[in-house]
């Protein structure tokens, strides 16, 4: 996607062209990712890291749509610009940012020469997390590819389309291009953050 304004992207974009906004531009950028509204992933919602994993559950990025992309300072410390970031989207929000003000549940995504890391908003600082721009749940991505609707991920290939097989199959390759090119990304190793924040709700 050729980069106009990201003003536009924000406004009038969908979550995959500003995905591809954030990923394409070759200065440094951040999105912010905000959780589907669906009831998957209602209980998720505003919920920390730690109340994740007594769920049992893990931030998935296809769970998750892009709300913000836009580019960051050059050289920026990560840890300062997260900070920062936070008390933006809280206090002096964008008027072109269409989410809610930023919360647990919420990732902000970065890319910093090239390399991208996505950073949980936790209830006390930030917790990154390695491996959730590398893909998305393999069970998930087969049912998507042959199943009519995939409401229900139970693992059994069910509600099998009326359409050709091969038309479905060419959609869901069209839909994780996006996450592909993530892949091909470097990611970095997981640095600790130091707690400066605490969000009330």
């Amino acid at each position: 996607m050729k980069i106009e304004k990201w003003s536009d992207v924000n406004t009038s974009g969908t979550s995959e062209q500003r995905m591809e906004a954030f990923l394409d531009t070759v200065t440094d950028s951040f999105a912010i990712l905000q959780l589907k509204h669906t009831d998957e992933t209602r209980e998720m919602l505003f919920e920390s890291y730690g109340a994740l994993q007594r769920m049992g559950m893990e931030p998935e990025i296809d769970r998750y749509e892009v709300i913000y992309a836009s580019p960051m300072p050059v050289g920026v410390d990560r840890d300062t610009f997260l900070e920062s970031t936070f008390t933006r989207f809280n206090i002096d929000i964008p008027a072109d940012f269409r989410g809610h003000s930023l919360s647990m549940s919420d990732v902000i995504m970065l890319k910093q020469g090239g390399e991208v890391s996505s950073h949980y908003v936790d209830t006390i600082g930030f917790k990154e997390l390695p491996g959730f721009d590398a893909g998305r749940n393999h069970l998930r991505t087969v049912e998507d590819m042959i199943e009519a609707n995939d409401n229900n991920l139970d693992g059994i290939i069910n509600n099998l389309p009326e359409e050709p097989l091969s038309k479905k199959v060419a959609e869901a390759e069209e839909r994780t291009s996006v996450l592909e090119k993530l892949k091909e990304l470097k990611v970095e190793p997981p640095k600790k953050v130091k707690p400066p924040h605490e969000i009330c709700i």
